[in-house]
């Protein structure tokens, strides 16, 4: 007889998510009408994503008794139907979800690619037969030249002011990077295949990659209002300890070091690194004119809204750039958050 003690712990936490619920809950003031913390209110954490999507593999066969097979089909029925409207947060381990290029002088800093991988590099035993499966956030783009590379949510740029300052930031923070996803399960048609090897694709609800020793927001899409969940203190393991150390050897003590709004030469310093992607929309379009991009930004230096001004607005090349200055990631400053114009002309060189 084979026991259902996994899809039995699932059918608890469906039915009644209480204090698990309430932990994602962000507080009501920090959340705008769509931010990260909007769509994670209520987000149940699944720590163990085999035994979450056992019921979409679980077959209800084998060795099973007819009463427990009826059992197991009539609770598998009811996961697959109830599981997809809940949302659940997971924090990934895979390596594959964070790509960072190496320093690129043109931009002064590092291309971050995020992608929707829980599962890209290795499969994922689920079910009671342990069956392998890659699980990804979407189905993956088949010409893609890897799993990884299929699941693309976000690309972005990092910059600074020098080598130096890349370089620091490349020893004492990118180690510590996380992918965090909101996601729920999609009841039909989430199955693919890579190679020989079966994947489950989730619905993706939003993604965000953090600094896991301080909380803070590398990119977020929607975007973030706040930090991430921060080690409480006491709580820091060796590691962020040390690398709190190294970014500050040869630095007196400061409280805080944010500017109170982003400087002129703060902003024009991120929105050069943008200027060659957006420059090849134009060059995909050929429409040249001025291109206005209104922002506002968040203290954290996220991207709360963007939209793109009247000349370019609707058109092609203005869906173009307006993706692309989505993903501008912009120094943490005091204030709340920052408005601003920024000009671009579309021509030739």
């Amino acid at each position: 007889m084979r026991k259902l003690g996994a899809i039995g712990t699932l059918l608890l936490t469906v039915l009644a998510p209480g204090a698990a619920a309430r932990a994602a809950q962000p507080s009501p003031a920090s959340a705008t009408a769509d931010s990260f913390e909007t769509r994670a209110r209520g987000a149940v954490p699944a720590p163990d994503v085999a035994t979450l999507l056992a019921p979409f593999v679980e077959s209800c066969g084998g060795d099973m008794r007819e009463l427990d097979r009826a059992r197991c089909r009539a609770t598998t029925a009811f996961l697959r139907r109830q599981l997809p409207q809940q949302t659940f947060v997971v924090t990934s381990s895979d390596p594959a979800a964070i790509e960072v290029s190496g320093y690129d002088a043109s931009v002064k800093g590092y291309h971050v690619v995020l992608a929707g991988c829980i599962a890209c590099t290795d499969p994922l035993p689920i079910g009671p037969q342990h069956e392998p499966r890659f699980v990804t956030l979407n189905a993956p783009d088949k010409g893609a030249p890897s799993l990884a590379a299929g699941v693309t949510v976000s690309k972005s740029t990092v910059a600074f002011d020098d080598f130096e300052a890349a370089k620091k930031w490349a020893e004492t923070e990118r180690p510590f990077l996380k992918a965090e996803f909101l996601f729920q399960p999609q009841p039909t048609g989430a199955d693919y295949t890579v190679g020989m090897a079966p994947g489950i694709a989730l619905k993706l609800v939003g993604a965000r990659i953090y600094n896991r020793c301080n909380g803070e927001i590398l990119i977020s899409k929607p975007p973030s209002t706040g930090f991430a969940d921060r080690p409480t203190p006491g709580k820091l393991d060796a590691a962020c300890v040390a690398g709190a150390k190294a970014a500050l050897a040869d630095e007196p003590p400061r409280d805080d070091v944010r500017p109170e709004q982003l400087s002129k030469a703060g902003i024009n310093q991120v929105m050069e690194s943008i200027r060659p992607r957006l420059y090849a929309c134009f060059q995909k379009f050929h429409v040249p004119g001025a291109l206005v991009l209104n922002y506002v930004v968040g203290g954290n230096g996220t991207v709360q809204s963007v939209q793109v001004g009247a000349t370019f607005a609707g058109t092609p090349t203005g869906a173009c750039a307006l993706e692309i200055a989505k993903e501008a990631k912009f120094p943490a400053f005091k204030r709340e958050r920052q408005q601003f114009n920024y000009l671009f002309f579309l021509r030739r060189p």
